[in-house]
Formats: C-alpha cells, structure tokens, sequence
C-alpha cells in the first residue's frame, strides 16, 4: 500500500510539479479566503447601514483605518514570516524556518498587547483625526471600543498564510470562510435579536476572531508539522526579527500607506462633501477591497511557489510563476472594473436606501476606481519582489501610487476642482503606478532570462 504523504512531500512539490497546477492548487484556496475576509467588512457594514443608516456606515468608515494600523503591525511579521519560511524550506533549512515561526508570533503577541493599551489611551484623538464629527463620534467609540479587543486573537490568526507554507491551502482558506460564515449569523442577531446597535457588529467580528485563532493556533502546534510552533522557538531573536520585518516591509507599508490615505480622504470629504461622502467613500472602499481580494488571494498563492523556488535557485520556474501571476492579476482586475462601472447603483442600494448616499457613492465609485482595470498588474509585481526577498523594490513600488502620486494629488486637486479633485486623483495614480511598474517588471525578466540561461548551461 503507498503511503500517505508525509508534510517533507508537500513541501518538495512546489519545485516539482507544474507551475500552473500549483498556482491554480494554492490560488483558488487562497481567493476564496481573501474573499471572505472581505465580505467580513461588507457585511458589517451592510447590516449597520440597514439598522443604523448612513452615520453607522461612516462611523466604521472611520474606525476602519484605526483597526487597519494595528492589522498591518501584525501582518507586517506574518506575512514577512511566510515569505521567510518558504525561501528557508527551498533552502532546505527547517530549523531555521522553525525558529522564524517562534520569533515571529512571540513579536505579534507582543504587538496587539500594546496596540490594544495604545488604543484605548488616545481614542478619542484617533477617532478625530481619521474624520469624526460629533455627530459620528459616539458611534465610532462604540465600534472601536470592541473591535481592539479582536487584535489579541488576531496575533494568531494572522499566521494564515503559514497554512499555505506547509502546503494546505485548502484549510487555510476554510479558516477565513468558517470566520466569515460566523460573522454573517452572529453580527444580525446581535444588531436586530439583541439590540447591540453597532457594538453588536464589532462583537460579531470578535467572536469569528476567536474561533479563527483557535483554528490557527491548534493547526501550527501540531507535531506531524514541517514547521511547528514549539516554545523552544518562541524567542525574541533580532536578526531573525529584522529579517521578519524586512520582507514584511512591503505588505506593511501597503496597508500603513492606505491609513493614511483614508485620513487624507475622510478629512477632505469631509470638507467637501461632510459625512454622507465619507459614507460614500466606506462603501466605495469596501467594495473596492472586494474585488481586489482575487488578486490578493493570488498573490498569496504564489508566495511559496516563488518564495521556494527562488530559494532553490531554479529560475525557470520563478519566471514561469511571475508570467502567470501577471496574467491572472490583470483578468481578475478587468473583472473588477466590469463591476464597478457597471453595477454601481444597484451596488449602493444594498447598503442604504438614501438617494442622496447612492447618487454621491455610484459616483464616487466608478470614478475614483475607472483605472481598476490595470491595478493588477502592479500589485502582482510588488509582490513578486517581496517574495523573491527583494523588499527595497517592493517596497517603492509599493508606495508608488499612495504615497507618491495618490495622496499628493488628493492634497492638490481639490483646491482647484473641490469634490471632483477627490474622485480624479485615482484614475490618474493608477495610471502613472501601472506605468512605473512596468518598467521594473521587464528589467527583472531580462535578469530572469540571464538566470535561467546559466540554469540551463548548468544542467548541461
């Protein structure tokens, strides 16, 4: 009888079967799970909007970048992690994959205790400053208030993407569907059977962070693991740390960067358009982080795939991988923009019956994302090079379209063309970000091609 595969064989397949088996095996899974950790956010705020109305709507609006700064400190070592542990694994080093592991969620652990003591001290002053109005404000606090407490739990359940290092996607993107199927039956019992109000989304969120935190925990400390989480690992080592955060950089500085997007945003529309435009630009958000969840989730498929292969130095398939990935960001971008342009008012009314809501955010939707079509093509080539420990690329393209381009213009333009500033500031950096990456993606498949020359001269 054959035997069943032991956690060394699933490793070893990342640089032996075919690429698109693999992208396609790791993919899939991890779009889905992308997807419904997504869906979390809208059905929140879905509910909210239905019970609450367009404050509620802007009150997580503006919650939202506080629980995204401390998300971001975790993924910042997580996903660094993961990306560290796969070019470990192609190395053929275990021991030193299991001690990026302990390292890693002993810093996370670390991070969400003072997150959690940092956000309740300056509450209110973090409320203000990403947008509220007094109107808003009570609200913000209820939300926020229960949502910090998720961020303990989240110091686990951030270690997803390891699922799909010892190479089972499949439980890996259960984890996120289990969440998210407990947010939708917990978050309208509390809101419409208890009468929590907006509390009552935030502790639904919580609870679906605990059982995903379980989940995660009981799955890494198994013992037939590649890598295990083990206490003897669980050290505060500063060069592994520092390496950690090296190539977490990247995905780090994506989500900081959108923070303080959305404080630049709120606090424009806020000036131009006051609290219903920031309801408009919560879902206009939201949905964008929707459609954009199949590229994430791809991007996260391919990660051990590049990572181990890049590390095993077989860089045919590293270029095999990279051409796929561009191919399924843009497909899945395009489909993307066919969702938003076309489907923006019926998308709105979900949210909220207010014709003044809908009319400002099918607005503010299909202009400000009219480019969505080519933000796949930069967003797979930013992770490319974090995935092959090339964080000093990532990293400025990264920051090419937020920092660079997207926040300057959404200084500048509005004091010439008020609300109309805001919405054309985001075509225009998905235009210039596209571009610039471009230009990195050739010069790294000529260096690929050089490579995989010299591969092929060594195999004789």
């Amino acid at each position: 009888m054959e035997k069943p595969a032991t956690p060394a064989d699933k490793t070893v397949q990342f640089g032996e079967d075919g690429i698109l088996k693999l992208m396609v095996r790791y993919s899939l899974p991890a779009i889905v799970a992308m997807f419904a950790l997504s869906a979390h956010g809208v059905i929140n705020m879905t509910f909210v909007g239905r019970s609450i109305g367009p404050l509620g709507i802007a009150a997580i609006a503006i919650c939202m970048p506080v629980t995204m700064v401390s998300g971001s400190l975790l993924q910042f070592v997580s996903n660094g992690c993961a990306a560290a542990v796969a070019i470990a694994l192609g190395k053929g080093d275990k021991e030193e994959a299991q001690g990026i592991l302990g390292c890693s969620v002993l810093a996370n652990y670390i991070t969400s205790v003072i997150c959690i003591i940092l956000g309740f001290r300056y509450m209110d002053f973090l409320l203000r400053l990403f947008g509220a109005s007094d109107a808003t404000l009570p609200l913000s606090r209820e939300y926020l208030g229960v949502s910090l407490f998720a961020m303990m739990f989240n110091s686990i359940s951030t270690m997803n993407p390891m699922l799909r290092i010892e190479g089972y996607p499949k439980q890996a993107m259960l984890t996120m569907v289990v969440m998210s199927i407990l947010n939708i039956i917990l978050t309208p019992f509390f809101i419409f059977v208890l009468h929590l109000g907006i509390r009552g989304a935030a502790l639904g969120s919580l609870i679906a962070g605990v059982v995903s935190m379980i989940w995660i925990f009981t799955f890494l400390t198994r013992k037939n693991r590649t890598v295990r989480l083990q206490w003897r690992y669980m050290r505060l080592r500063v060069k592994t740390l520092l390496y950690v955060m090296q190539l977490g950089m990247p995905t780090f500085l994506m989500q900081i960067t959108q923070n303080l997007l959305s404080l630049v945003m709120n606090n424009g529309l806020r000036t131009y358009g006051g609290d219903l435009a920031i309801s408009a630009w919560g879902v206009t958000n939201n949905i964008s982080n929707l459609v954009s969840q199949p590229i994430f989730g791809m991007n996260q498929g391919a990660q051990p795939i590049i990572g181990y292969n890049y590390g095993a130095k077989k860089y045919r398939r590293v270029k095999q991988a990279l051409f796929q990935s561009l191919a399924a960001a843009t497909i899945f971008a395009t489909l993307g923009w066919f969702l938003t342009v076309f489907f923006a008012k019926p998308i709105f009314t979900f949210f909220n019956d207010d014709p003044e809501l809908i009319a400002i955010g099918s607005r503010m939707l299909m202009i400000f994302r009219s480019l969505i079509l080519i933000t796949g093509f930069q967003q797979a080539g930013a992770a490319y090079f974090q995935n092959t420990g090339k964080p000093t690329t990532s990293i400025l393209l990264t920051l090419t379209r937020q920092v660079f381009f997207l926040i300057p213009l959404l200084l500048i333009l509005p004091r010439f063309f008020q609300f109309d500033g805001i919405l054309y500031s985001g075509p225009i950096s998905d235009a210039v970000s596209a571009l610039i990456t471009g230009v990195f993606i050739l010069i790294e498949i000529r260096r690929l091609n050089k490579l995989v020359r010299e591969e092929e001269a060594a195999d004789g």
